[in-house]
């Protein structure tokens, strides 16, 4: 064995066509793969000779996050499975080292052999030996369906029906992330615990909170891996910041809380909608989507080619929109934002966060 070589065996109880899919499918790794102070929320495999992978992990406990991918070299199911192995950060990023596993079969389960080779230093060997060892705990956990605890886990708090709980799911579905979202009301004690001012949606991940939609979807945007929700260019970016503020400070306070609540929440008399708070907030939402008519005009994104978080803020609310009598006639006249958020309704994320009907 050639000193830079780690070499682990362990008997597993489960047959090797069980490991050797736990090792080759998403679905599974999610549930085992990374040592007990992590979480991999994202993991994406290309099974064939020539084909990638990439691991997201996250510590619980310090929020970080370690990027790990490589390249299947051999695949033998369910014998053998080879593949390189390079981070992405720390003492070690760039450096590409090989691992084998080879599963044999043993009367009661399955003896597994890994050799990790290309490990530059001891300590190197030192830490890989310490996060197999580790990462060998939680895959026996997941042969006997004891799984990772799910509050690792990306976690979003929030009502289903709020459009800006809306826009951090859109931004996760984006993504292709793998996430949970528990439904809260703002008043909830859980929502409390994260946002000062009692404002959903909120975001969990082990030891990691955040609040406020805009910083939520700015964290999975540059955290996670998947198509990237901001512009390269320094001026595209500057201007989906530019959107984002803008609906935020302006246009959800017009079509939403002005608009759209006085119907779900009304506070005229008799429990009837404000005609006087309707009528004031139709005036500029009409000028607000006059605006976003121009903006759009033949793209089907505000900015550049590809949907951005400015489109994500966006498309909860002109959906709602779509569904009350004045706006609606007001976005029958309006060809670019309608042929743009009919396009938006198609995308299988959009699909996916509808809210409930009720």
């Amino acid at each position: 064995m050639n000193a830079d070589t780690l070499q682990l065996t362990r008997f597993f109880k489960a047959p090797r066509e069980k490991i050797f899919e736990a090792f080759t499918k998403s679905a599974a790794l999610v549930n085992w793969f990374g040592p007990r102070n992590c979480t991999c929320p994202s993991i994406a495999v290309d099974l064939r000779v020539g084909g990638r992978y990439r691991v997201e992990m996250h510590g619980e406990d310090s929020g970080d996050v370690f990027v790990l991918s490589g390249e299947y070299r051999e695949i033998v199911p369910p014998e053998k499975l080879v593949f390189t192995w390079t981070w992405a950060q720390g003492d070690m990023a760039g450096v590409e080292t090989v691992v084998s596993v080879t599963l044999k079969p043993k009367p009661g389960g399955t003896e597994l052999t890994l050799q990790h080779a290309g490990l530059p230093t001891p300590r190197a060997l030192e830490m890989h030996s310490q996060g197999w060892a580790s990462t060998w705990d939680c895959l026996d956990d997941y042969l006997v369906d004891k799984l990772k605890s799910p509050i690792a886990q990306p976690t979003l708090l929030g009502d289903p029906r709020s459009t800006y709980t809306r826009s951090a799911r859109l931004a996760f579905e984006e993504k292709g992330i793998s996430y949970r979202l528990e439904p809260h009301a703002p008043q909830d004690d859980a929502v409390a615990a994260i946002h000062p001012f009692h404002k959903i949606p909120a975001y969990r991940q082990g030891a990691l909170t955040l609040y406020e939609t805009s910083a939520i979807m700015r964290y999975v945007d540059e955290t996670f891996p998947g198509p990237k929700l901001m512009p390269d260019g320094p001026a595209d970016r500057a201007r989906v910041e530019q959107w984002v503020s803008t609906i935020n400070s302006y246009m959800y306070d017009a079509m939403v809380r002005r608009y759209i609540l006085q119907y779900v929440f009304p506070s005229g008399a008799d429990g009837k909608p404000d005609r006087a708070v309707i009528d004031k907030a139709l005036i500029e939402v009409e000028q607000q989507l006059g605006l976003l008519e121009k903006a759009y005009g033949e793209r089907d994104f505000l900015v550049g080619d590809r949907v951005t978080l400015a489109d994500l803020l966006l498309a909860p609310i002109v959906f709602y929109l779509g569904a009350f009598p004045e706006s609606k006639a007001l976005l029958a006249k309006l060809p670019n934002v309608t042929r743009a958020h009919k396009a938006f309704t198609q995308r299988p994320s959009f699909v996916s966060t509808l809210p409930p009907r009720s």
